[in-house]
Parts: structure tokens; C-alpha cells; sequence
């Protein structure tokens, strides 16, 4: 059997590859599970290549650390694209408001960048790593794998649940959220010869979506392989479409990766709103996020919503975070996954080295000093009158 990990990371997309960074800079042995054969998830294989803002839409950084960490990194290969001058040389706030600080990548360029960051970090990858159960012995020590040499137990001390659907929250006995509202989604590349084009293509998030569409559960096997066929069938029904007035354009490349935005995620008492949480400053507050859809919102968010309720030494990032349907729809963007995704890695390595539970204070200190922004000033109430 293999000797203990002091963190395991299951799901290598953003919020995994925060919380690897995190935990092995914080001293712990730390591996990262991932299903597919690259890093990233929907932010790469997905072709959701925006990187959102880390501002509030008023000139203030929000999401510091990790999360302005893989936004620069994004670049490292590849021409930086739609990052405002204000945010990438020195400016005033005021020179700042209103351009948000957000980018547009190439997916390879950062498939390469972020292997390489773990690599250099320390941090152990298993490509086509399939969780299918986890180990319990007196509590949560191990999640089961199965590989082409049959099941393997990988052993470990502390865990994040990064998979985006809440995977080990489910297996290990969590209460749950599944959400069967997903849309139909098809990002694509496309090349005529001279322009190469991103082509974001998707039914509306809110509101109605078209009578020929449909909805889907991010859980279920028919609804997860119907929403790759007719994400596909999209790219080829816009595909014709472009052909009517150019006949050289072709499809350049296409998702390797379903389209779910939201499935399942940890529930808890508590969750995270957007609607109810503007400006509210949680006394256990573990990063900070402006909001991607509009302007001169601000949020911190909570310890509580990363952290599993029925096993001690589990936590998670992401959209897998504890939060309702609105907060949902802030969690599950990069910049968040890379916020909770540290926060995650961080508690984590605490919890896996001091074999003892995680006290915020310690907790919010470390992630200051990595470059966590946590201000007080910036909100206008406290939660519970604190």
C-alpha cells in the first residue's frame, strides 16, 4: 500500500491547482488526482479561456495570491490578450476604475504553464486518476482509485475536493446539492485562413433557452454524454451557418471536456449568497472576490463554506463550495476557484501537519502573508453584528 500523502488534491482544474500550490508551499507532501490527461478542466480542455476580473470594477484588487498568480502565469507562453495597460504597468486606482482586470488565454499555452508550476512546486500528478470511493478508517484517510492494474487506495492525512461536482463530499458521506439546470454549451475555435477566432458559444444561463434545447444534470451519465453530443452538434449548426457568407472557415478546436457549469456541490447551514452577501465582511473570511457580471460589487467569503461537516480534514474549492444558487454563480468562475482553491490547500496542509483542526485566525494569517488580500475596510457590515 502506498505510504500516506500529507494532502490529496482530487481534480486538477483551477481550484485543484491553487490548493496543490498552496499545500506544498505550506510544507506538506501534496499529489493532485486528475481524470483527464492535462490540467485546467473547463478552463482548458473546456475552452472557457476568459480569465475573469480579480477587481472590483472600481480600480481595487480583490483576489490577490494564488488567484493573480495563475492570471500572470496564463501568459507566460502565449501574447498577452485583453489585459487592460492600467492593470499590467503601475496606475492609480482612479486610472483603473472601470477596466477590469481580466484576460483572455491560449488553453495549450496554459495547460503547459500550470504542469510546469506543479511539477517545479513538488507537487505529485496522476494523469487518469478515476476517484470511485473513498478509504475510511475511524474517518476519512484515502480515496480509491481505479486504474489499469485495478483499484489503488491513495492514502492521505488531509483532503480537497476540487473535482467540481462534489465527488469526494458524496462518497465520503456529505450532505449534497445536485442541480439538473445546466445548459447546452459549445466554445470553439475557428480558422478561415487568416482570422482565428474564439466562438463562445452557449444557451442563455438565465431566462428561457431555446425550445430545441434542454436542460441537464451534471451527475447523471445519459445527461453528462447528451450534453457533449449536442454541445457538438451546436458547433457544427453554427459551423454551417458561418459557411453561408465564408466557405474557408473550419472548426480549429473544439472542447474536449463537457460544458457543466454547476452539479453538485457541499451543503451546509450556512451558504454563500451573492444576493445576500454584498459587502458583508464574515469574521472567518478566508479571500475576498469582486463580482464577474457587474461592477462595484465586493464579497469575502467564508471558512465555512469550504470546509466538510461530517469529516474534519476535508475541504473544498470551487463550485464545489458551500453556497446557494446565486452564490453558486460566483463560485464556479476562475478567479473564485483560485481564491478557495488556496484557502483550501492552505487549511488543508495546516490540518494534515498539526494533526489538530484548523483555527481561522492562524488560518488567515498564513494566507496574508501569501499574498491573500482579507480587508476589513472594504466591506460595509459584519455578519451576525460581530
Amino acid at each position: 500500500m502506498d505510504k500516506p500523502f500529507d494532502v490529496v488534491v482530487c481534480g486538477g482544474g483551477i481550484a485543484g491547482i491553487a490548493a496543490a500550490v498552496a499545500a506544498v508551499r505550506n510544507g506538506a507532501k501534496t499529489c493532485l488526482l486528475e481524470k483527464e490527461y492535462a490540467l485546467g478542466g473547463l478552463a482548458t480542455l473546456g475552452l472557457i479561456v476568459i480569465y475573469l476580473p480579480l477587481d472590483d470594477g472600481d480600480g481595487t484588487l480583490m483576489s490577490g495570491g494564488i488567484a493573480e498568480e495563475l492570471l500572470k502565469l496564463s501568459y507566460k507562453y502565449a501574447p498577452v490578450k485583453r489585459l487592460p495597460d492600467e492593470w499590467r504597468n503601475p496606475a492609480s486606482k482612479a486610472e483603473r476604475a472601470g477596466k477590469r482586470y481580466q484576460t483572455e488565454y491560449s488553453p495549450g499555452a496554459m495547460i503547459l504553464a500550470c504542469e510546469e508550476l506543479l511539477l517545479n512546486e513538488g507537487v505529485t500528478i496522476y494523469y487518469d486518476a478515476h476517484v470511485t470511493g473513498v478509504v475510511k478508517d475511524s474517518g476519512l484517510c484515502g480515496v480509491t482509485l481505479s486504474t489499469k492494474r485495478g483499484p489503488r487506495d491513495i492514502l492521505g492525512h488531509a483532503f480537497v475536493d476540487c473535482t467540481g461536482d462534489a465527488d469526494i463530499c458524496w462518497m465520503a458521506g456529505e450532505r449534497t446539492v445536485d442541480d439538473p439546470t445546466n445548459v447546452r454549451t459549445g466554445w470553439h475555435y475557428t480558422y478561415d485562413g487568416t482570422d482565428l477566432r474564439l466562438r463562445g458559444l452557449s444557451d442563455p444561463l438565465y431566462g428561457e433557452i431555446p425550445a430545441t434545447s434542454r436542460r441537464y444534470s451534471g451527475t447523471l451519465l445519459e445527461d453528462i454524454s447528451q450534453n457533449v453530443i449536442d454541445g457538438r452538434r451546436f458547433i457544427l449548426d453554427n459551423l454551417k451557418k458561418l459557411r453561408e457568407t465564408n466557405p474557408d472557415v473550419y472548426p480549429f478546436l473544439i472542447p474536449s471536456y463537457h460544458g457543466l457549469r454547476m452539479t453538485r456541490r457541499l451543503a451546509a447551514d450556512f451558504e454563500f449568497s451573492e444576493d445576500a452577501h454584498e459587502r458583508v465582511w464574515f469574521p472567518d473570511a478566508i479571500g475576498m472576490i469582486g463580482n464577474w457580471k457587474r461592477p462595484h460589487l465586493r464579497y469575502s467569503l467564508p471558512y465555512s463554506a469550504i470546509a466538510g461537516k461530517r469529516n474534519d480534514n476535508l475541504y473544498v474549492a470551487g463550485r464545489c463550495c458551500a453556497a446557494e444558487k446565486s452564490g453558486w454563480d460566483l463560485t464556479r468562475v476562475i478567479p473564485t476557484c483560485s481564491v478557495t482553491g488556496q484557502a483550501a490547500g492552505t487549511a488543508a496542509a495546516i490540518r494534515a501537519l498539526t494533526g489538530k483542526p484548523v483555527e481561522v485566525a492562524p488560518l488567515q494569517e498564513t494566507l496574508v502573508r501569501d499574498g491573500v488580500i482579507l480587508d476589513r475596510s472594504l466591506m460595509d457590515t459584519v455578519y451576525g453584528g460581530q
